[in-house]
């Protein structure tokens, strides 16, 4: 008698879904059916096409990042982070590139793109030098010099080294590029899979395998996502 009862139960509970979705699909179809009408009337109005459009998203186009929630509890737990350290990492989200996860200059992160933009007028972002990342932050040079070669051995960070020579403070250096670990947070959408750069998550592939926590045990990073 109990089993037949589950078995109605679940069954009515089938129905009212299918109901459900029916007025739903019902009132939809009476809102365009509306929508129609009144682009009709209009049109014989005036003459002229008319087109119904909804508010912008506040949102759109806003650029943000997102924190992997459990890496960073795990890496909490352990204590991994320094204060200077955490409070860096906050500061720096403002500042990295869509989809590459490269700390680049404030003036590029934030130039407003050119609609109908030409090949021969396309610019890659700079990356940020230290110098750079260190007035963004509001600190000092060697404060975030210190601070940075910390995360890169915890495997936070990482800098690259380019080809060819640039020109920096008098000297001539080899280009660097600063990339926070998307383990962390990373800037790019995650609809269905991960649309990072193939190059940042080769580099950042084998990070954070050697976690301990304080008494010296190995701990793992909950979510690896590549």
């Amino acid at each position: 008698m109990k089993k037949n009862n589950v078995v109605d139960f679940d069954q009515a509970e089938k129905n009212a879904r299918k109901r459900d979705f029916e007025k739903d699909s019902e009132s939809r179809f009476k809102a365009e059916e509306l929508k129609r009408s009144l682009l009709d009337k209009l049109k014989e109005l005036t003459g002229e096409e008319h087109f119904i459009g909804t508010s912008k998203d506040p949102f759109a186009g806003e650029p943000f990042n997102q924190t992997m929630h459990r890496n960073l509890d795990l890496l909490n737990r352990i204590e991994y982070f320094t204060q200077a350290e955490g409070d860096f990492l906050f500061r720096i989200q403002a500042y990295l590139e869509f989809k590459s996860n490269v700390i680049i200059c404030r003036k590029d992160k934030f130039k407003k793109k050119k609609k109908n933009i030409i090949e021969d007028d396309f610019e890659i972002p700079k990356s940020a030098t230290v110098s750079d990342i260190a007035e963004m932050i509001g600190k000092s040079r060697r404060q975030t010099s210190e601070i940075m070669n910390s995360l890169k051995k915890k495997e936070i960070l990482l800098n690259p080294e380019g080809a060819g020579h640039i020109i920096e403070n008098g000297r001539t250096v080899s280009p660097r590029t600063w990339i926070v670990n998307p383990y962390i947070m990373i800037c790019a959408p995650r609809k269905n899979n991960v649309q990072l750069d193939k190059l940042t998550m080769r580099l950042f592939q084998h990070s954070l395998k050697n976690l301990k926590d304080q008494e010296g045990k190995k701990v793992t990073l909950p979510a690896r996502f590549f």
